[in-house]
């Protein structure tokens, strides 16, 4: 039987210790019985990473490319957590064949969404604005772990800025 469908909030309220910044998901795929491969370009090509559910007796996977920037890493494994947690087949991530502005792939859109909601929590968003604790876009990022560009939709979706 497969393993329920998890918003990203009940991952965290599962998986992480409440409110603390930046979201470490190793710890979280470690936590949920998933195993983490880290390779290099060599290994994965332009493939930033994998997943594939658990078969056979083996657990879940999920493969990084570690040649990328940090952020970088940080996203393509929030995404394929999201690829997990949403109960989706085997799925590598940005090759040119699933991304490009012809082709929008909706489960990887939505793998997109997830890793954006599980890397940035609207509650924690919500939490360090109103509280003023990070006052640039550059602090927010640095404090949630990832690219100002990412912040920046995040808090756009949030209807903090426009």
């Amino acid at each position: 039987m497969p393993d329920p469908i998890l918003t990203p909030d009940e991952v965290l309220s599962r998986y992480w210790e409440r409110g603390k910044l930046p979201i470490d998901l190793k710890v979280i795929a470690k936590k949920a019985g998933i195993k983490l491969e880290e390779k290099n370009r060599d290994a994965l090509g332009d493939v930033s990473g994998w997943y594939r559910p658990a078969s056979n007796g083996q657990p879940a996977t999920i493969e990084v490319n570690v040649s990328e920037p940090a952020n970088r890493i940080r996203f393509t494994l929030a995404h394929e957590l999201g690829h997990h947690f949403l109960g989706h087949e085997a799925s590598p991530r940005d090759t040119t064949k699933q991304f490009n502005i012809y082709n929008w792939d909706p489960i990887e859109v939505a793998a997109n969404k997830y890793a954006a909601q599980l890397l940035m929590p609207a509650s924690y968003v919500r939490a360090a604005v109103i509280n003023r604790s990070m006052t640039s876009l550059n602090a927010l990022a640095k404090a949630f772990g990832v690219s100002t560009v990412a912040m920046k939709i995040r808090l756009q979706e949030l209807g903090y800025i426009s």
